[in-house]
């Protein structure tokens, strides 16, 4: 399957929507994940790894991440490899534009018959999930930069 790009607009600067996107122990504020632990040590950076629990299509899972990308205030991407043995690459992106920050993130389903038969039931809650995502994201950037003024 192709990777699914999805982005918005954030009234801040680049470098703090990436600090925030690439804390990846900060992703339960806005997503799914209920729990998200650095399992290496030192900064983050490519081949940093983490563990994260949360709910998937009603079922709580465990989750190995892996950063396989890293550009400091640019790109983070890593690798999550979950229950059935699938593996998701995930990315966020910031680009300066205008006043803000565009904010794009890529979300690469797996492949194979059963990850196939998993996606298509689950994808328009993925979207949806991803979506919402974002606008937490958005709003919680958004408010803690109007409460500077």
């Amino acid at each position: 399957m192709p990777t699914i790009p999805f982005q918005t607009q954030i009234n801040a600067p680049p470098e703090k929507v990436f600090a925030y996107v690439a804390d990846l122990q900060k992703h339960p504020e806005w997503s799914h994940i209920e729990e998200m632990k650095k399992t290496s040590d030192g900064a983050v950076g490519v081949g940093s790894t983490y563990e994260s629990r949360g709910k998937n299509l009603g079922m709580t899972t465990t989750d190995k991440i892996e950063v396989t990308e890293y550009q400091s205030n640019q790109r983070i991407g890593w690798r999550s490899r979950g229950g059935f043995g699938m593996q998701f690459n995930w990315s966020f992106e910031v680009q300066p534009q205008g006043d803000g920050t565009l904010l794009i993130e890529r979300f690469e389903p797996p492949s194979g018959a059963i990850a196939n038969l998993i996606g298509r039931f689950a994808q328009k809650s993925t979207v949806t999930a991803i979506q919402e995502g974002l606008a937490r994201i958005k709003e919680k950037l958004e408010e803690s930069a109007r409460c500077l003024f």
